[in-house]
């Protein structure tokens, strides 16, 4: 995939964009590029192989933006989710999607052109997988939609997996969320990610195959907006957090609802959520030798060193510096 950003008047911006293509050689590649500039704040974390590769696309504008881009593999398919905010886009000069978080499709890689409209002061994220055809074709037996998927991507017929995005259930944005933190693995990633990828493909399925999907009991779309707003205010407060009544009344809901939703949409308590969210950004700010663990500390939420070197054990049972000296082994 190539791609390229452009702002309102068409002044094309020049950044680098990672290419989330599949890898040409048999080991696993990574890549992480960060962008600030007077347009936006943008940060894109890739993982390839020769039978997947995802994209975790971070972007919060500071004007309307495009990306344009173009897929030109006919061995590939995309799968794609919105995570964070709303996006619109195009693919080969077509109408334009509406895609709010929450929904995903899966659309061919056959010579795509297309766009991704982003708004002035709105963050977004979207996760891209670009999946082989050959590694479908693995999965696909005793599975009708997914074999008529990969019937219509050969016969050059398969656009779109659905008309319009789908609203993933719980379950699915558990998996996702998993996926995303495949660093956790280590060494066996690949065989992680795998895994984690099955299971989203088979919950997008059934959720193709029947308007109700039967692996869980899914909210309502509004339940579902409620509390990703609360999960995005957890996110960006994580160092000062409201109390959970204060949570409940700025999402516009009540307690009990706000716990038990929470709960079951992210498989996690709100509590739970903020202590692994802190401690995911702990291990972003400890691959930066040059801060001291005080300093990760404060990044991370926590006042005192030794109240997170303590949380820290018991998320991951070795100290801060002991991951520290981990990662400089790898």
């Amino acid at each position: 995939m190539t791609a390229r950003l452009v702002d309102l008047n068409s002044n094309e911006m020049r950044v680098k964009i990672p290419d989330m293509s599949l890898s040409a050689t048999k080991l696993p590649e990574t890549e992480h590029i960060s962008i600030t500039n007077c347009y936006a704040d943008a940060a894109f974390q890739t993982f390839r192989t020769p039978q997947f590769s995802i994209t975790d696309m971070q972007i919060r504008s500071r004007d309307d933006v495009k990306m344009y881009y173009r897929v030109a593999n006919d061995e590939c398919l995309w799968f794609c989710a919105a995570l964070q905010g709303s996006i619109t886009s195009s693919f080969n000069a077509g109408n334009e999607d509406k895609w709010q978080n929450g929904q995903v499709n899966m659309l061919a890689c056959s010579d795509i052109e297309g766009y991704t409209c982003f708004k002035k002061g709105k963050s977004v994220q979207i996760l891209n997988l670009i999946l082989s055809a050959n590694y479908l074709e693995q999965m696909a037996a005793g599975s009708d939609l997914l074999n008529e998927i990969l019937e219509q991507h050969a016969c050059r017929r398969f656009t779109r997996a659905t008309p319009e995005p789908l609203r993933f259930c719980p379950r699915t944005g558990k998996a996702i969320r998993e996926l995303l933190d495949y660093e956790i693995a280590g060494n066996i990633a690949p065989m992680y990610l795998d895994a984690k990828i099955r299971e989203i493909l088979s919950l997008f399925l059934c959720r193709m195959g029947q308007d109700n999907c039967a692996a869980c009991n899914c909210y309502s779309p509004d339940d579902d907006d409620i509390l990703l707003h609360a999960k995005t205010i957890i996110e960006q407060e994580y160092r000062n957090p409201p109390s959970l009544r204060q949570l409940a009344l700025m999402v516009g809901t009540n307690e009990c609802k706000l716990k038990k939703g929470f709960k079951s949409l992210f498989g996690t308590t709100v509590f739970g959520y903020l202590f692994n969210y802190r401690m995911e950004t702990a291990c972003r700010h400890l691959s930066d030798t040059g801060k001291t663990i005080q300093e990760v500390a404060e990044l991370s939420g926590y006042e005192y060193q030794s109240h997170f070197t303590t949380a820290f054990r018991r998320k991951f049972c070795m100290s801060p510096m002991e991951y520290r000296q981990r990662i400089d082994n790898f």
